[in-house]
């Protein structure tokens, strides 16, 4: 399974998300040496649990399902360095799309 999934695949879960989209622009960023490790992405995460939150909590509801692949645990290195964001209910996704 790739890093893409991998992130795709906690964010449906944890969050009950209907659709998540990533962009994996690690390939942009080759070289940068501050990373020690890990991938940049840029998601869009749809939810209902995002409903009534404020966009800062949204946010941190984001990268608390994701805590182990931005740090790293005892048994699997760290996936993601770099993460930017968009969030959106389901309501908000379909007036936008």
């Amino acid at each position: 399974m790739s890093d893409t999934d991998i992130i795709v695949n906690i964010l449906k879960e944890k969050l009950q998300a209907i659709h998540v989209g990533i962009i994996d622009e690690s390939a942009a960023h080759r070289g940068h040496k501050a990373a020690g490790g890990g991938g940049h992405y840029a998601v869009t995460v749809v939810s209902d649990q995002f409903k009534d939150v404020n966009l800062i909590d949204q946010r941190r509801m984001v990268y608390s399902a994701l805590e182990d692949q931005i740090s790293g645990t005892p048994t699997a290195p760290k996936l993601i360095h770099a993460l930017q964001i968009k969030t959106m209910t389901t309501g908000e996704w379909e007036n936008n799309n």
